[in-house]
């Protein structure tokens, strides 16, 4: 019974997403309905992440908004098709543990643009008008476009609702986030979400409707909840399909891409989420191939494709909708309310939908996140005068905080590119300093010299690590040289060739060098380009041990800045 409840209310919160796709992409709504319904009930028989809820969203309109105006409606089908072959390929070829790469600050930042992302997309429903057609011009967008985010906000091609209108559907946000916010701290026998869609559909109806001209804006004021029969687009007169030829290949590529790109990091993201929500970890490889099968499927049966929806999954968790049945019960009540009781849902106010995605935008949030980025940029006194204890590195606040700008003012995918973009860069910038060289000398004799080196050997030290040994300085060692790499780790070709300069620039000097602990993975790398080691003296651990423990050493320390 609870599964119904809270599949029913995800249900109803989706068809407004959906719509808002279309709207986007410049399409008819039966597009986004029926995708969202094939993709629910597609990815829980095949592969899904349980709890995670798929459907069209706004990023997929996006993706798709350009086709749309460039060549018709008629290629979208191709272009999601498309998509959803190289979806299915990436899954099958095991890429999803490119999921690793993702740094948790960007996870964080991406969570928190999510969440303003939500909010700001409700104020659109703040100029639909009651009895009136929103439907009567399409939005289209670019590709890249900043500041669409909020463009409907501050865009005047469309007017706000004023009066009893926006006031009603103000209450009606108040009352279903108080609702969401404060019911599952009573009981959690009927989902929060589901309440609040029946009391604000009851009070606007009985007590705002029957006895006064006041009015809120309905779903159907929104878009009109009815979609054409289920059959293939070849066979559907109402649809010309062009021919799949080179032309239209050129045509829908770039757009399959950018559907791709976008419905699979949306996808794998909301499996991230979903996974820290329940504390199960999701196969991501079959998550791809169901969002590759469903997306094929929906474009053959006349859908606009979709991808994994962040906010619907997190409604539906926080409902108790954590199994994979509660996915396919979703899609099962969106083709119900579609094909046959949409009277029903067309009768909910936009009000209550607003103030449910409201409330999944506040528990999207990472409120500790924020707090910490705060204690990073704040100086110590401050921190101290305040007992802000939970300070992260800066350099993690700063990727975190351009996560949340990028994805708001630009896109989804661009964000989380720049995000990890940017945190590789502070990790190679901050492993370019982590290299030191300790030189040990044998203080009796003078007859030999150690240099200890620790830390990584890449592109970015290679450089640095030639330069601690300098030939004005290394012409006055001792004649026999052991570079000890115990605590070093090879890790690319630079690193290597930086080594053998080293090497070769002692040998030039006519000293006697050696090279020796190098570790398991450093020397398998080596021996794979043997010929740059051909005559270079190795010694083992045990003959540099016992040259140690005979000898009195003086160490100096030298660092890569």
């Amino acid at each position: 019974m609870i599964s119904s409840f809270t599949t029913t209310t995800v249900a109803l919160t989706q068809i407004p997403e959906a719509v808002t796709g279309a709207l986007i992409a410049g399409v008819n709504p039966a597009l986004a309905l029926q995708s969202t319904w094939l993709m629910n009930i597609l990815t829980a028989m095949i592969g899904g992440r349980p709890g995670m809820i798929s459907g069209t969203t706004p990023f997929i309109g996006i993706a798709l908004a350009g086709l749309v105006e460039e060549s018709g409606v008629e290629y979208v089908y191709y272009a999601v098709m498309f998509a959803g072959f190289l979806q299915l390929v990436f899954g099958m070829m095991g890429l999803g543990a490119l999921m690793r790469f993702v740094p948790y600050p960007v996870i964080q930042g991406f969570s928190n643009a999510m969440a303003m992302y939500i909010v700001a997309a409700q104020f659109r429903f703040g100029k639909v008008a009651p009895d009136k057609s929103y439907l009567a011009e399409y939005s289209t967008r670019q590709l890249v476009e900043p500041g669409h985010s909020w463009e409907h906000i501050t865009d005047n091609d469309t007017d706000w609702n004023l009066g009893s209108s926006l006031v009603v559907f103000g209450i009606h946000v108040a009352l279903a986030f108080s609702i969401c916010l404060a019911l599952p701290k009573l009981t959690r026998i009927v989902p929060s979400a589901f309440v609040a869609i029946v009391v604000c559909t009851f009070i606007e109806h009985i007590f705002v409707r029957q006895p006064t001209d006041f009015r809120s804006a309905l779903i159907e004021d929104f878009g009109l909840v009815k979609t054409s029969p289920l059959e293939p687009i070849w066979s559907d007169s109402d649809i010309t399909m062009p021919g799949f030829n080179l032309d239209t290949f050129r045509r829908v590529y770039l757009y399959g891409l950018a559907v791709f790109g976008t419905g699979l990091c949306e996808s794998l993201l909301a499996t991230h989420i979903v996974d820290e929500l329940t504390e199960v970890k999701g196969r991501k490889n079959r998550i791809a191939i169901g969002q590759g099968v469903g997306n094929i499927v929906s474009a053959v049966f006349g859908g606009m494709g979709g991808s994994g929806s962040i906010a619907q999954s997190i409604v539906a968790n926080h409902s108790d909708g954590i199994t994979n049945l509660c996915t396919f019960l979703t899609g099962a009540f969106v083709l119900l309310f579609v094909y046959a009781a949409y009277p029903m849902v067309n009768i909910v106010p936009l009000g209550a939908i607003a103030g449910i995605m409201i409330w999944a935008a506040f528990k999207l949030v990472d409120w500790e996140s924020l707090l910490q980025a705060l204690a990073a940029l704040l100086p110590l006194s401050i921190r101290d005068r305040v007992n802000l204890d939970c300070k992260t590195p800066r350099s993690d606040a700063l990727i975190m905080l351009a996560v949340m700008a990028i994805t708001v003012c630009l896109d989804l995918s661009i964000g989380l590119l720049s995000g990890v973009l940017i945190a590789a860069f502070v990790f190679v910038w901050d492993s370019s300093t982590r290299v030191i060289v300790e030189r040990e000398v044998n203080a009796e004799e003078s007859a030999s010299v150690t240099y200890n080196v620790t830390g990584p050997l890449f592109f970015a030290t290679a450089g640095g690590f030639c330069d601690i040994f300098p030939l004005e300085e290394i012409q006055f060692d001792p004649d026999e040289v052991v570079i000890l790499l115990e605590g070093a780790e090879i890790y690319d070709y630079s690193g290597m060739v930086a080594l053998k300069k080293v090497y070769d620039r002692f040998a030039d000097l006519g000293k006697v060098v050696a090279l020796s602990s190098i570790s398991p993975t450093s020397r398998r790398l080596m021996e794979k380009t043997a010929y740059m080691w051909q005559g270079v003296n190795f010694l083992e651990v045990e003959e540099v041990d016992q040259s140690l423990d005979q000898s009195t050493l003086i160490s100096q320390s030298v660092d890569i800045d």
